[in-house]
């Protein structure tokens, strides 16, 4: 057990993103369901559910940080530490840029082809928000607030590509299965643009890691009793 008691702004952070992811998810798995008629009009998979969607799953994977680093600023586990300090790595900073970055881009570009106006019937703007724009600012709070130990480049490397692999082959499976993709403006594109774009993405996640990487190192060396894992080992 490490004595150091928790940052209190860390505390709060991490109670707060806790408890409002968790409402937000609940809430998204709960009351933000589409009707039937989007099944039968086939502009959603009949399969899968809100696991189908990488914005449900990286709220998942983010309110689990969250809870984690709660636990552990009440615990002061050391095994806990390690674990929250190689998901904060491998996951809740590329996972939660990746995902809001995209959104709001592809947003601004063509709303329609992303985030039609007919969601907004279902999906109200206060839990758009949370899944796509606190997730980022959250992360990035916390990585300003709490201090990291950062793991070896090709663990976290490893972790983060198994993550984007399972996530792809997952997402080609409903395709496969239903003939309909999860995000519609995947089928205006012919399959070269559709490779590009998926290439695309899954580079923008590894260099999402290291801009994370890069900032804790930053912070790390400001704050000195801070001891760093080797990025490059």
């Amino acid at each position: 057990m490490e004595r150091r008691n928790a940052n209190p702004a860390s505390l709060l952070l991490h109670l707060t993103a806790a408890v409002h992811l968790g409402y937000a998810i609940y809430y998204d798995y709960r009351f933000a369901q589409m009707p039937e008629l989007a099944v039968t009009l086939r502009l959603e998979p009949p399969m899968g559910g809100k696991f189908k969607y990488m914005t449900f799953l990286g709220g998942l994977l983010q309110f689990g940080y969250y809870a984690l680093a709660l636990t552990y600023d009440l615990l002061r586990r050391r095994s806990l530490r390690k674990l929250r300090d190689y998901i904060l790595a491998t996951f809740v900073v590329p996972l939660a840029l990746t995902v809001g970055m995209t959104f709001w881009t592809l947003y601004g570009i063509d709303r329609e082809s992303i985030y039609p106006e007919l969601l907004d019937l279902v999906y109200p703007n206060w839990l758009n928000h949370a899944m796509h724009t606190f997730v980022v600012v959250y992360a990035l709070v916390e990585m300003g607030v709490t201090r990291h130990q950062y793991p070896p480049r090709r663990r976290g490397f490893a972790g983060l590509g198994a993550f984007m692999a399972g996530y792809l082959v997952w997402l080609h499976f409903v395709w496969f299965r239903t003939g309909i993709w999860v995000y519609p403006f995947l089928g205006g594109l012919q399959w070269p643009l559709r490779i590009l774009f998926f290439a695309l993405i899954m580079a923008l996640g590894f260099g999402y890691y290291l801009l994370g990487e890069h900032v804790n190192l930053v912070l790390s060396v400001r704050s000195p009793r801070v001891r760093r894992w080797s990025g490059s080992d």
